[in-house]
């Protein structure tokens, strides 16, 4: 387009040169007809070199709004990250880091809550029955404190999505809205993936409760078989 513009531009100054020189000299080079037909041309090629010039400009403008860095992914973005990295992903990594002291405050606050009685007071600590005790009292206060951790974490991208939403009427070109876009796009992905992982949690105390119920029944089983034995 730069160079039609160029050409354009230079068939205009040609037409003006020898119209302006024809003038100067005075010496008429041609009829009525013929100059009024060159007048016509050059008002075209003037047009066109306009329209051109508007279409480069236009398009330069359109360039313009797509370039740029406007700090939209960065709004909230470490808040985000970091209390998603609270809760690991699988429920084995939850555990371990629940055991040790990873949940801080959290945690020590379900451990209080929930009085764990410690293995070794039970009358048979190495029995199944005290481990099954200790692993689902471990479950439970992991996924208390997890769960809590979890709350936390929708919380901040609840917040950072309310920042986000206020930003739409401030940007300043497609670039930019298009960058706030993304990042929405991006704290909602974290924020699902925040009530994933809480569905998850809720899924293994549900398993975990059947787990005690499948463990007593095989207790009592097994002490109303040694009665029978003796």
């Amino acid at each position: 387009m730069m160079t039609t513009i160029k050409k354009l531009g230079l068939a205009i100054a040609v037409s003006v040169a020898i119209s302006g020189q024809a003038s100067a000299t005075g010496v008429p080079t041609g009829d009525a007809g013929t100059w009024a037909a060159l007048a016509q041309n050059l008002a075209v090629l003037q047009q066109q070199y306009q329209t051109l010039k508007d279409q480069y400009e236009t398009q330069g403008n359109i360039l313009n709004n797509l370039q740029g860095a406007y700090g939209r992914g960065a709004i909230g973005l470490n808040e985000s990250i970091n209390s998603a990295s609270v809760v690991p992903g699988s429920w084995q990594e939850v555990v371990s880091r629940q055991n040790s002291g990873a949940y801080g405050s959290k945690q020590s606050y379900y451990e209080q809550l929930i009085n764990t009685l410690p293995q070794e007071l039970f009358t048979a600590p190495e029995s199944n029955r005290a481990k099954d005790y200790q692993l689902s009292s471990n479950s439970v206060v992991a996924a208390l404190s997890a769960g809590d951790a979890l709350y936390s974490e929708v919380q901040v991208h609840l917040n950072n999505l309310a920042t986000l939403s206020q930003q739409v009427d401030l940007t300043t070109n497609a670039k930019d809205a298009a960058d706030l876009q993304n990042r929405i796009a991006t704290e909602n992905g974290m924020l699902t993936s925040a009530q994933s992982k809480l569905q998850a949690l809720n899924m293994n105390l549900q398993a975990n409760l059947a787990n005690q119920e499948n463990q007593a029944t095989a207790q009592n089983e097994q002490f109303f078989r040694w009665k029978d034995e003796n």
